[in-house]
């Protein structure tokens, strides 16, 4: 995921940036349901007259040349196409494409995009509804307190304690809300854990940052690579967040140390984990 949730698409290094999660993220994806639904059943019944159809090669090439010179990549990025399909029943081709620097791929997932057959109008973005409701349902079924997800990774360790990594800018409002959160919560661990603090830092931690946090949306909060969520806990307050915080990060180190682990809020939060 107001003026404080965005941020610019690029550092200046040229990297892409991490982005802020919010009331803009939802958004835009319900923008780009109703761009969808538009091109996929009013579109065919505009374009039905006569409209030429061109083949799939030429909308590959008219979106990756659109891509290039107008959506805002960075110098050095380039866009390769991976494949053109018509749609059924829609007078749609959808493109699936990466976003690549020097050979090396950017994106855990490619892109996909969607243009009429006529190739006049170019959504640069779709969600396949169906598919995108599966993974909320999964993710809903492995979230544990505070809205975190469950993963089936092993603890990530360094000199034999759990990492907790933190990924926010101080240009996102959510991150400045709950940086000091974790910094609070996690100075009550020193000695039992070892902290990533990436406040402003796009480049440090980049594969799990990748890896649970696809979308590169900030704040995320990565505990342990057992239990991460993506966006603040602002919802909830900040002294509720710290208990969630704390209770998470006992289940990892074994509920040490114990005068921060048996404090009885904390016990009964660890118990629903």
């Amino acid at each position: 995921m107001s003026g404080e949730d965005k941020s610019e698409d690029v550092e200046k290094s040229g990297e892409t940036e991490m982005k802020p999660i919010g009331i803009l993220a939802v958004g835009l994806i319900l923008g780009m349901v109703i761009g969808v639904a538009v091109g996929a059943f009013i579109l065919p019944q505009i374009q039905g007259f006569g409209a030429p159809t061109l083949k799939p090669e030429v909308v590959g090439e008219k979106t990756v040349d659109f891509i290039s010179n107008y959506g805002g990549l960075p110098p050095g990025v380039d866009v390769e196409l991976i494949n053109v399909t018509e749609v059924e029943d829609a007078n749609l081709y959808k493109i699936t494409f990466n976003l690549s620097m020097q050979g090396i791929i950017l994106t855990v997932e490619p892109y996909e995009a969607y243009m009429t057959k006529d190739g006049k109008i170019l959504f640069p973005q779709g969600i396949d509804m169906e598919e995108f409701e599966e993974k909320v349902k999964q993710q809903e079924e492995k979230q544990t307190i505070g809205d975190f997800i469950v993963s089936e990774d092993e603890i990530c360790m360094e000199d034999e304690k759990p990492i907790i990594y933190f990924f926010g800018s101080e240009g996102c409002g959510g991150c400045r809300w709950e940086h000091p959160v974790m910094e609070n919560v996690t100075a009550k661990f020193v000695g039992y854990i070892s902290f990533h603090d990436n406040m402003d830092n796009s480049t440090a931690d980049r594969d799990i940052f990748d890896k649970y946090s696809p979308e590169d949306y900030i704040p995320t909060i990565v505990l342990g690579c057992k239990y991460y969520r993506v966006g603040p806990g602002a919802s909830m307050g900040e002294n509720q967040e710290a208990k969630v915080l704390t209770a998470l990060i006992c289940n990892l180190t074994g509920n040490k140390p114990v005068d921060v682990c048996t404090d009885p809020e904390i016990e009964e939060l660890i118990n629903r984990i």
